[in-house]
């Protein structure tokens, strides 16, 4: 079983030769490697070369303008010739065991992806929170999953992702429009509508962190009202985009946003004035939202009604008061 390994890249160089070798590291070595290279104003080139050099028959670079991370997705999927497709980070690395690992899962006919944990690591490669990996993913069936957190994100970004060429034939192309950033949540939304995703409880390669991760940038809790305005639009877009999909296979149900708890919970924040039906709705999802434990749900709904109380005790500005 011939596995594609697609791997995007934009200015990493400094971090690109170590995710190419831990696929040349691999215990299962019937693999391709496709690196695009989406318009790098770095040294990324050279780095790509050397390794076409040094690998002609396993590693083959595809350098175009830059267009975005769904773009590079379509490059590297129309060139990929492997019945398993697997995505990795430029800036990411894989465990040894990663592929074959995946193979395995793969061996259930109707399994459609795979998905596992990832380790935290920085950008010297020195291992962060030991107690904490990306991708803690409920047992409960993707779609489900999906369609009743109205596409809330918590799921394994990028390089723990894998899919049966099959199931990304349905994907592909990405609207680049859409996902031009975010095209991981493309495949994780889009092909969870497909067919089975299996989902391996193993850590089985290491997501850096350096400062300049898209995922890890919109984790920041304070952010301006440009970033604000841009991160709502960005979540509207996207289930924008899954529902257009839905549409397009015929698939019966249509995610609601208003079922996100992030989504639904910032927007409330941002308003900053007490609601009383909006502040139960909310707190009705947190106590039912599957991506918490039990624990978590009693705490964040703590903080939620602390905070949510906050609005009550603020005093009305004077617009506010003409308004009322």
């Amino acid at each position: 079983m011939l596995v594609s390994v697609i791997i995007s890249n934009y200015n990493y160089a400094r971090y690109l030769s170590a995710a190419i070798e831990s696929v040349l590291a691999q215990t299962y070595t019937n693999f391709e490697i496709i690196v695009v290279d989406d318009g790098s104003q770095d040294n990324s080139r050279d780095v790509i070369n050397q390794y076409e050099q040094r690998s002609p028959h396993q590693v083959k670079g595809i350098f175009q303008e830059n267009q975005g991370q769904g773009a590079a997705f379509n490059t590297g999927f129309a060139a990929a010739k492997g019945e398993i497709i697997a995505f990795l980070d430029a800036d990411d690395v894989w465990k040894p065991n990663k592929l074959q690992r995946i193979v395995e899962a793969f061996q259930d006919s109707n399994t459609v992806g795979v998905m596992h944990q990832l380790e935290s690591i920085d950008a010297e490669d020195k291992l962060l929170d030991t107690n904490y990996t990306r991708g803690r993913v409920p047992n409960i069936e993707l779609a489900k999953l999906i369609l009743d957190t109205g596409n809330a994100w918590c799921y394994p970004p990028t390089s723990a992702l894998a899919y049966r060429r099959s199931a990304l034939a349905k994907v592909m192309p990405i609207d680049t429009k859409t996902w031009r950033l975010w095209a991981d949540g493309c495949l994780v939304y889009c092909t969870a509508f497909l067919g089975k995703i299996q989902y391996l409880k193993e850590v089985l390669g290491s997501y850096r962190l350096h400062g300049k991760n898209y995922h890890a940038s919109q984790q920041n809790p304070v952010l301006t009202s440009e970033e604000q305005a841009s991160w709502q639009v960005a979540m509207e877009t996207t289930n924008q985009g899954v529902n257009a999909f839905l549409e397009r296979i015929n698939y019966p149900a249509r995610v609601n946003l208003m079922r996100n708890l992030d989504y639904r919970r910032s927007l409330y924040y941002w308003r900053g004035k007490w609601n009383t039906q909006e502040m139960l709705a909310i707190s009705g999802i947190i106590l039912r939202y599957p991506f918490y434990t039990p624990t978590e749900r009693v705490y964040f709904l703590f903080r939620f009604l602390l905070k949510s109380m906050g609005f009550l005790m603020r005093p009305q500005s004077h617009l506010e008061n003409l308004s009322a």
